[in-house]
């Protein structure tokens, strides 16, 4: 974590998993709001192999901890959950490219502070018409109660041409609102 004090950068802490171990690749995706932080371990073998996780950490003051270690409800072997993260105020999302036969999906986390700080999954975003190797989830957004999701090899234009899918939050329900794809 680098700060700035006027125009100088300094290193205020390396975060690094209670848990981690060669080849999890913690820090490939990374989601940075206020004083709370995610980082994705796609291949983290946490609930199975190369499952996933993704990482909480929190600051108080000028010390970096670890708040919560997040999996995937459902995560099976080769998901890739942490493929990608977004972070807005206490709400994470965390893509997984290879959820269901390479589909793909994204995760909401919401965190709660009764009675302790914890990261419960609020929903499972999945495109509307997903198919095999589409990899939804391969970029994610997060704007409070609006998410965005990637789909970079979506069919529906052409071979591989992509789309974005965006979903809005209604208390705690999420539905998907509209399917972007680039004009002809």
């Amino acid at each position: 974590v680098l700060v700035r004090t006027g125009t100088i950068w300094s290193q205020q802490a390396k975060l690094t998993a209670s848990d981690g171990v060669a080849s999890d690749e913690f820090g490939w995706s990374l989601a940075l709001s206020g004083d709370t932080a995610v980082v994705g371990a796609r291949l983290n073998d946490t609930t199975a192999k190369d499952a996933g996780s993704a990482y909480v950490f929190v600051r108080t003051g000028t010390a970096w901890s670890q708040q919560a270690k997040l999996t995937a409800s459902d995560g099976a072997a080769g998901d890739q959950f942490g493929s990608s993260a977004a972070l807005s105020g206490d709400t994470a999302l965390v893509g997984s490219i290879y959820d269901d036969g390479n589909k793909g999906s994204a995760y909401v986390f919401v965190a709660t502070a009764n009675p302790t700080p914890a990261w419960t999954e609020q929903a499972k975003l999945v495109a509307s018409g997903g198919a095999a190797d589409d990899q939804f989830g391969s970029s994610v957004a997060l704007s409070g109660d609006t998410a965005l999701v990637g789909s970079i090899y979506d069919d529906d234009k052409d071979w591989n041409s992509g789309s974005a899918y965006v979903f809005l939050r209604t208390g705690t329900s999420w539905a998907a609102q509209a399917e972007l794809t680039a004009p002809d």
